[in-house]
């Protein structure tokens, strides 16, 4: 009995374990496996040109080669990564220089990219090929990934002298269908074209259309500020990971230089609550003790979480990106300001809501209600019903409004979370959990706004309604002028013309033209020119 145990008992790492349960990381149907793909490549790049202060210029090559097969080539002017480290940025699971900072960022686990090359390699059995330099030379690198060992496998490498600069990944793949629908490619580059308006985008998709996204602004955002977790938002668990990994000499100083808004003052009195020695060495604390603290933290009044490391996209960049792609006839936007969930977890949310124009979903009967999503600036396409941000807009009574059937309305309602810890709903970060505080708090940033959109609604129907009534009157003025005209004797030309300015007097309408705005559109179709010859995987 023990013998046979022993003999079927076997561990498994992480890659074998996310190779059997590929679709926990969005990798399911032919569809949204694609739009995973370039979520994955893309955010990546983003992440990587923002954090080294570039505007990211990115190229997105789609080959469609037969038989379900693509090759996805995805390239940026990013600052490279040094030819050494290739191997272990898209060859292992859980790797990499975003999992173990608080800090805000699209990609958090460290699975992202590593995800898509196993998917491929899954598929088609071929390598994916990395190109990678840093300013003075390219390295290319042909890798798989070692299942077993979660490590790269590198098939083959070289180098060459060459003053570019940035990041291209190349993969094949089997199993996609590319369309152009709400949860295709496309759409996902559309939207990540809108919440990041610094960043020129541009598509050479499969059909042979070469679309390019202009960035509507010159500046590199802001790069968000790694912070320290806040005592209310930590668990008994977590402080005891933290306190094991700390350098500190001391259990004081780990709680002042670990967290946040502790103080020697603090320390104190969390001494004096909990009991504890705050001499003795952090990895010397023991569960029921980081138990203890964490009550005592609840005990202790501190100051709300810092905020200064979440960077939202901000109200004027992201006005001027929606009314660039949507030329809205109403647009407003909205950047709360910070709040906090699960007692001490910094987020920020960000709404907009656009009407008219090219607001809402194009459909065969007109445009309907289009819901964007977003979190840390990222696109989320799938799993909506599940989604704290679409319960949020759908719990809202928008007959309030003046939009008694908003499923039908050209309107698009756009939510954007900012947080170093997104409470996404599973590994294939599609949804965000319906906590409460960020679902009041997306309530109560589009009921601001949707006010706003009331009066204009409101505005819009009483200028129907005196037209209306000015076409009424303006269809009896010609008799009344002409019955006047022989009563008086006066002048029918005089008696037509002060009565059309009686008319217009009391129906307040206001017969100045106005020029409209000059818009200028960023969405151009044209021809992409690629910084590498051709690759094939």
């Amino acid at each position: 009995m023990q013998e046979e145990f022993s003999r079927k008992f076997k561990e498994i790492g992480v890659a074998e374990f996310f190779r059997k349960n590929l679709h926990m990381l969005g990798y399911s149907g032919p569809i949204k496996s694609f739009t995973t793909i370039i979520h994955e490549y893309v955010t990546n790049a983003l992440d990587a040109c923002e954090e080294y202060g570039i505007l990211p210029k990115l190229t997105i090559q789609i080959r469609d080669i037969g038989d379900s097969r693509y090759i996805v080539a995805v390239e940026d002017n990013g600052p490279g990564i040094p030819a050494e480290y290739v191997p272990k940025v898209f060859g292992s699971m859980l790797a990499g220089t975003k999992f173990h900072r608080y800090i805000q960022s699209r990609g958090q686990q460290g699975i992202g990219a590593v995800g898509a090359i196993l998917f491929g390699q899954m598929t088609t059995g071929k390598p994916t090929k990395v190109l990678s330099s840093t300013g003075d030379e390219i390295a290319t690198l042909f890798l798989k990934i070692d299942i077993d060992r979660n490590q790269a496998k590198v098939i083959d490498s070289s180098k060459i002298k060459n003053d570019w600069r940035g990041t291209k990944l190349v993969t094949e793949f089997e199993g996609l269908s590319y369309r152009k629908g709400e949860q295709s490619p496309y759409e996902y580059l559309r939207r990540t074209a809108i919440s990041n308006p610094h960043a020129t985008i541009m598509l050479s998709s499969p059909t042979g259309e070469k679309i390019k996204w202009s960035r509507t602004i010159s500046s590199v955002p802001k790069r968000p500020q790694e912070m320290q977790p806040h005592p209310y938002g930590v668990s008994a668990d977590d402080l005891l990971r933290m306190s094991a990994r700390s350098d500190a000499s001391k259990l004081g100083i780990f709680l002042k230089k670990d967290l946040s808004r502790i103080s020697a003052k603090r320390v104190a009195e969390l001494a004096k609550i909990s009991k504890l020695d705050m001499n003795m060495a952090p990895a010397q604390l023991s569960y029921s003790e980081a138990q203890k603290l964490v009550k005592a933290f609840k005990k202790v009044k501190l100051m709300a979480p810092p905020t200064d490391g979440l960077m939202p996209i901000m109200e004027q960049n992201l006005e001027r990106s929606l009314q660039d792609r949507l030329e809205s006839k109403f647009l407003r936007v909205r950047t709360r300001k910070p709040s906090v969930f699960r007692g001490g977890i910094p987020f920020q949310i960000e709404v907009a809501v656009s009407y008219g124009g090219s607001s809402g979903r194009k459909t065969d009967n007109g445009r309907k209600m289009e819901i964007m999503r977003f979190a840390n600036k990222a696109p989320l396409l799938f799993d909506s019903g599940a989604c704290g941000i679409t319960q949020a807009i759908r719990t809202i009574d928008w007959k309030r409004y003046n939009l008694g059937d908003i499923d039908s309305a050209p309107v698009t309602v756009l939510v954007n979370i900012v947080s170093p810890h997104v409470p996404y709903t599973s590994t294939g970060k599609q949804a965000v959990a319906d906590d409460p505080d960020i679902v009041s708090e997306i309530k109560l940033a589009v009921m601001e706004v949707a006010r706003d959109l009331k009066r204009h609604l409101a505005g819009v129907a009483r200028e129907k309604q005196k037209h209306k009534r000015k076409n009424i009157f303006a269809k009896y003025i010609p008799e009344v002028s002409l019955a006047l005209s022989k009563l008086t004797s006066s002048s029918e030309k005089e008696i037509t013309t002060d009565l059309e300015n009686i008319m217009l007097k009391r129906l307040k309408i206001d017969t100045g033209e106005q020029d409209e705005p000059e818009k200028t559109q960023k969405t151009e179709t044209e021809p992409i020119a690629d910084a590498q010859k051709e690759d094939s995987a």
